[in-house]
């Protein structure tokens, strides 16, 4: 029988990347843009995970506390009540995970909601669930279909191996400095001369450039992670 003679974050990091439905390493790494070579050294134990430790508890829904030293609320936390994981949603139903914000870079830590923060709102009947999830538009980055506070179901690009189609609105996330900054915004694709481009559907100037899936300057990296399948609106 093999040892696990891994670090024990590295052990509880692989328990918390499976916990929040990520089969393997590779697919974590491509959702949530981190560098692969990286994150699997983090969880195979041939680099120490301190420095990013932060950014994994949040994004696998776990204390930081736990995630280093196995104290405080892991992958199955119970609440007072119920028996299940704070984060986990009704069946049926998929979690709003964080937010869309077009031109407004943010540390990847604050992308996401916490626990205190988290709602849930129905899936889409056609795919698994899943292969689903949900943001919330912050600002006017779409305001010429939706609003302010609107909620995007959104079906996930890597998952369900979708082709893209131009006229498709897209979650597409710009990364910079090894993905320590984030912008995470809503584009309509189309298709140019150039090749496919991320147009915005906002009537702000601010937001009228497209984005090229080439990347940029400053270590820039273009990724698109979802499909929006439907808008629900706000009360």
């Amino acid at each position: 029988m093999k040892t696990d003679d891994r670090p024990d974050p590295s052990k509880r990091l692989e328990q918390a990347r499976i916990a929040a439905g990520f089969a393997d390493a590779k697919r974590a790494a491509a959702f949530f843009g981190w560098k692969y070579d990286t994150y699997a050294q983090h969880e195979n134990g041939t680099r120490g995970i301190n420095r990013a430790a932060d950014r994994y508890a949040r994004a696998f829904k776990v204390s930081l506390a736990w995630l280093l030293t196995g104290e405080g609320n892991g992958p199955f936390a119970k609440s007072d009540n119920e028996g299940l994981r704070k984060s986990a949603a009704p069946v049926g139903y998929i979690t709003v995970k964080g937010k869309v914000a077009a031109n407004n870079w943010m540390n990847v830590a604050d992308m996401d909601f916490g626990y205190d923060d988290q709602e849930h709102v129905p899936s889409v009947g056609n795919y698994p669930i899943d292969w689903q999830f949900a943001l919330k538009i912050e600002g006017n980055c779409l305001n010429k279909i939706a609003n302010h506070g609107d909620v995007l179901v959104c079906l996930d690009t890597i998952a369900s191996a979708i082709d893209i189609e131009p006229g498709d609105l897209l979650i597409v996330e710009r990364s910079r400095y090894d993905g320590e900054m984030i912008e995470r915004t809503a584009k309509r694709v189309r298709m140019t001369s150039e090749g496919y481009e991320l147009w915005p559907e906002s009537t702000d100037p601010q937001h009228q450039t497209p984005i090229k899936l080439t990347g940029g300057a400053d270590g820039e990296s273009v990724r698109v992670m979802g499909k929006v399948l439907w808008i629900l609106r706000k009360p």
